[in-house]
């Protein structure tokens, strides 16, 4: 009976084991929801939409926030999205001062975020806190802020003053750096303490600052002249690449594997961190025949380069894929006036 027994237990125990690996082995491939293993293309609007496409390109669905949450919008004007770190994504949509919360993978409503917002522009998140550039009037910029979001209530919580210009904002070694600059006009970086919600202090830069990125422990500013590099430990300028006449203006900074992509019109162009100058040598050209929509999105994830173009603003933009060598990958049509990827 002994020996039964201890032969019914070794064969419970080896299923058991059995199972148990096969579930582990099988769980990082299961979908955390039904728009996960892809990515989405942020549709500016009128009134703003999401598409989704997987990452094998076998699937593209248009407009899944109304999809999903029963006909409703994301406001006028959707500026951007970030994410958090709880598998929330914030859709921002500064024509209707308007924040929607969502769950990252299966874009159903989680809340909203209505007031004490004006003119919001681009968001990032810093210990369960969202902080977002606000414009506010657009005649000067003396009234632009940063408003602090706090995350388990969906309210602004507090307000940063700037007194310039704010766009893009990103963090990094516990700071934030809030551009103070758009299309082209501003040539400073704010740094802010979020221990004190502070401007600590401000970096120049050059005229005609465009874009800023943060990448392994460096801050990069992309303005007319070229792409000044700071160290994030002390602020200080490690180096300068300067940008051919030429190509000044050139806007769309974006870091990959140590290498820097930029656009200028309908031309996509990277050089080396190593380089002295950036390069005038053409990666890849597209054709478009929109006067202010080409280039209107631009991402290099992954080994890819995604753009997309807003066309005449009135019907609906397209992307196209390349691969870091300028191959072509994939085009499809998306939603109007594409402005944005955002990868799950």
């Amino acid at each position: 009976m002994k020996t039964i027994l201890k032969i019914t237990v070794l064969c419970l125990s080896l299923l058991i084991v059995s199972c148990s690996s096969d579930d582990d082995n099988l769980s990082p491939n299961v979908p955390q929801g039904e728009f996960d293993q892809g990515f989405y293309v942020l549709n500016e609007g009128g009134i703003g939409s999401v598409t989704y496409i997987s990452d094998d390109f076998s699937r593209i669905e248009q407009n899944i926030f109304s999809s999903v949450n029963d006909g409703q919008d994301l406001g006028q004007f959707v500026q951007s999205l970030f994410f958090d770190n709880n598998n929330r994504a914030y859709i921002i949509a500064n024509g209707s001062n308007l924040i929607t919360v969502v769950d990252r993978f299966t874009f159903e409503k989680l809340g909203e975020i209505t007031t004490d917002l004006d003119i919001p522009r681009y968001g990032v998140v810093l210990d369960n806190k969202a902080y977002v550039t606000n414009q506010a009037s657009f005649t000067t910029g003396e009234d632009d802020f940063v408003a602090v979001i706090n995350l388990d209530t969906f309210e602004v919580e507090s307000t940063i003053p700037i007194g310039e210009t704010v766009e893009f904002i990103k963090s990094s070694n516990d700071k934030l750096f809030v551009q103070n600059a758009a299309f082209g006009f501003g040539n400073k970086i704010s740094v802010i303490d979020p221990n004190t919600n502070a401007v600590e202090t401000q970096i120049q830069t050059q005229s005609g600052l465009q874009n800023i990125e943060v990448n392994n422990n460096s801050l990069y500013a992309l303005h007319s002249s070229g792409l000044d590099i700071y160290d994030l430990n002390n602020l200080n300028p490690t180096s300068t690449l300067a940008l051919p006449e030429s190509l000044s203006g050139a806007k769309n900074l974006q870091i990959f594997s140590d290498e820097v992509y930029y656009t200028f019109e309908t031309s996509v162009y990277k050089s080396n961190l190593t380089d002295t100058t950036l390069s005038d040598e053409v990666l890849f050209s597209y054709e478009s025949s929109s006067e202010f929509g080409s280039m209107y999105g631009f991402k290099v994830h992954e080994g890819q380069i995604y753009l997309s173009d807003a066309g005449d603003f009135a019907s609906d933009g397209f992307i196209e894929i390349y691969d870091t060598e300028g191959n072509f990958v994939f085009e499809t049509t998306v939603g109007l006036a594409p402005n944005g990827f955002y990868f799950n």
